[in-house]
């Protein structure tokens, strides 16, 4: 039952991209969520401490348009890439069940790479970055929500900010190479390149609705962090995979969660 509702959201999620082009990627992870501390705790979000997490990203950085976005704490250079990510769903498998995040049209879809920016704390200044972010926001009254939530979760529960990426830090002296160049486009590379930390996801959630004060400031906030992420990669060229062809790619993905989930529950038993 609880893969069928994961398998039968992600097919709905991701089915629906725009014509592939050879460039595009479809980008799956596994992992473990680990639940942060917060001044502010949501209770509803404690059920994911150690919870299996699976997700997919559909990702076309060759099609994508490029913004040179200046210096990163003083220094260095930034560059954004606009509509770089088409689609795509993360599935958490909490104690009360699963709870899908599922991209909406109101995500711009931004992958963010940053070479010799500024980072604070590091006498440095060296900071190597790329990742895709993105973030619930107000705009002219409306609020503005990246992924939809589905589940045993309350309604008023959503995501203020997510990253997925990772990053570098290293003296100026001896710069990192994970990104040479900022107006690179090859983000499965750098997610898998022999540098950097250990690929990871960060959801930042929020309780409220911000329409009340015209603000995010002052909701509850809680992070919850996917570390441990196994990741892998598919090329995808030529026309558009035939929904069937999702279906099985996905309805796999799906069952690989829900395997090992019921895997670590035999095990505390």
């Amino acid at each position: 039952m609880r893969s069928g509702f994961v398998c039968a959201a992600l097919v709905a999620a991701i089915g629906v991209c725009v014509p592939a082009t050879a460039a595009q990627q479809l980008i799956t992870f596994t992992g473990l969520a680990g639940v942060s501390p917060s001044g502010t705790p949501i209770a509803a979000l404690q059920q994911f401490a150690g919870a299996t997490v699976v997700g997919a990203f559909l990702v076309d950085t060759a099609a994508a348009g490029q913004q040179l976005t200046g210096p990163v704490g003083g220094q260095g250079e930034s560059a954004l890439l606009t509509g770089a990510v088409l689609g795509g769903q993360i599935d958490l498998f909490g104690t009360n069940g699963p709870v899908s995040l599922l991209r909406t049209g109101n995500d711009f879809g931004n992958i963010f790479t940053v070479n010799n920016g500024g980072v604070g704390g590091n006498p440095n200044n060296r900071l190597d970055q790329m990742g895709y972010t993105t973030g619930a926001r107000l705009v002219s009254g409306q609020f503005l929500k990246p992924y939809e939530i589905a589940g045993n979760v309350p309604p008023d529960l959503f995501i203020s900010s997510l990253f997925f990426g990772r990053t570098l830090q290293g003296p100026l002296t001896d710069p990192p190479a994970m990104i040479t160049d900022v107006t690179t486009r090859d983000f499965a590379g750098v997610l898998t390149g022999p540098l950097g930390t250990p690929l990871f996801l960060n959801i930042v959630f929020r309780q409220g609705d911000p329409l009340i004060g015209g603000t995010f400031t002052g909701l509850p906030l809680q992070p919850v962090g996917v570390g441990n992420l196994q990741l892998n990669i598919i090329n995808i060229g030529g026309a558009v995979p035939e929904p069937s062809s999702w279906a099985m790619l996905i309805i796999g993905f799906g069952l690989v969660g829900a395997t090992l989930r019921r895997r670590r529950g035999m095990t505390a038993a």
